[in-house]
């Protein structure tokens, strides 16, 4: 089922509208939705589409023609003039799919194609998609040199938001989608294995424990397809997965250099495997902590921190036992840890929609040694909205709120809005003082 990329539609169909012919890059994460995205656009109009193998030239040559149902042809060239035959009503859509596995085995393809381009009897917009975010953010450039110029746009297709989740999922409560959303993220590929007729802990232990599951080995398949030097990249990811998310924590135990992680770490956050979190810019930083690094991709949190560092285990164990010793205790981490990100997608809505309190500037986290201030916003006035996300208690009271407060005073951050979401329910004394003060804004999960 088809959900959300509203705006990636408009974006493409914007572009589409102008004249003359353009290529355009699209990429990101296997499984985010890329094909099905460029279908759905192209669904009305005359397209032509092909998947790249990573095989040769001549090999790519030989299989396209086989699509295109010609022979004969024996250069990009003589495919690009096969697919100009005949005239198109309107501008004709040139899909090519995981396209690095043309531009990295048959150099001459990108000349191939502008040049086309430059001849065509139609007009023409190309879409060049790719899964390998490193070979298009690190290679694709300096492996085309010049040719560089005849791209019109670079396209991230991002993750699938949490109100998709919600729309995808109609059987499952908001809840339930809050609990997908922590373990699949916004892959709408991976949603697909779910079924909302099941439990989370069937979905589980049917569609991602199993060894003979869809997503049993897509953690490891994750690394593999995009990074080099397995090993050392598992260490790392298995580390944080544990907790030991500092870098002096990390050097400690895996005895790498702090530089090799340094590298190695940066190379995940370009991939958007990892991400460093700093406490907020202008908080006190005395009793913050230094920046810590955390997987910021769900799926292979989960896989790391469950199945990596278990494996014999997983070999050895039912589904369902494994399910019950090794996943259940824990998976409330996972869902903390999701929780504020959907907290922060309501506000970057709101945001949008002009109505929060105040104008933000700038947004983050803090950090603290006996606390955290899940996310601060702040205007050019140094006004700020603190924002706290509970996810673990049923019932979030008065003291829990002063707690918050306390947090803040640490932080040296003035708590000129609060904002406290809750998965469960508020107490009636803190939601009587939130009445009364006025700065107070307490959210459920039904409102996100």
């Amino acid at each position: 089922m088809f959900v959300g990329r509203k705006k990636e539609l408009d974006y493409l169909e914007e572009n589409y509208k102008k004249s003359g012919n353009q290529i355009f890059v699209m990429y990101g994460h296997k499984g985010v939705g890329k094909t099905s995205l460029m279908f759905r656009f192209a669904s009305e109009k005359d397209c032509v589409y092909y998947n790249a193998r990573p095989c040769s030239g001549p090999q790519q040559i030989y299989f396209w023609q086989r699509d295109l149902g010609k022979t004969g042809l024996s250069s990009f060239g003589e495919i690009f003039e096969s697919i100009d035959e005949g005239r198109a009503f309107g501008k004709r859509v040139l899909i090519i799919d995981e396209f690095q596995n043309i531009v990295k085995y048959a150099p001459e393809f990108m000349t191939s194609l502008i040049t086309f381009l430059k001849s065509a009897g139609n007009e023409y917009m190309v879409l060049l998609a790719s899964s390998s975010i490193s070979f298009v953010e690190n290679t694709l450039v300096s492996k085309i040199g010049s040719l560089a110029l005849g791209i019109s746009g670079f396209f991230k297709v991002p993750q699938l938001r949490f109100m998709d989740c919600v729309a995808y999922f109609k059987n499952f409560s908001t809840r339930d989608c809050m609990e997908v959303y922590s373990i699949l993220g916004g892959i709408p590929a991976y949603w697909a294995r779910f079924s909302d007729k099941l439990s989370l802990e069937e979905n589980i232990k049917r569609c991602i424990l199993h060894p003979d599951s869809a997503l049993f080995e897509e953690g490891m398949q994750i690394i593999t397809g995009e990074l080099r030097d397995v090993n050392v990249y598992c260490t790392i990811l298995s580390c944080l997965a544990e907790g030991k998310n500092k870098l002096n924590d990390l050097h400690l135990h895996t005895g790498f250099s702090r530089a090799k992680i340094s590298v190695y770490i940066k190379n995940l956050m370009q991939l958007e495997l990892v991400e460093k979190v700093f406490s907020f810019d202008n908080a006190s930083s005395m009793n913050a902590k230094k920046g810590v690094y955390r997987i910021s991709h769900s799926f292979l949190l989960f896989y790391f921190k469950f199945m990596f560092a278990n494996y014999s285990e997983l070999t050895a164990k039912t589904p369902a036992a494994f399910y019950e010793t090794y996943v259940a205790p824990f998976l409330g981490e996972l869902h903390e840890q999701s929780f504020k990100k959907i907290c922060m997608e309501y506000l970057d809505l709101l945001q949008q929609k002009d109505k929060l309190p105040i104008r933000p500037v700038s947004v983050g986290e803090w950090v603290g040694k006996d606390g955290t201030i899940d996310i601060v916003m702040q205007n050019e006035d140094w006004d700020n909205i603190l924002c706290y996300c509970n996810w673990k208690k049923e019932c979030f009271d008065l003291q829990d709120f002063t707690r918050c407060i306390e947090v803040a005073k640490k932080a040296r951050l003035t708590p000129d809005y609060v904002m406290v979401f809750s998965a469960g329910s508020f107490e009636q004394e803190l939601m009587v003082q939130a009445e009364e003060v006025g700065n107070i804004e307490l959210v459920d999960i039904n409102q996100l």
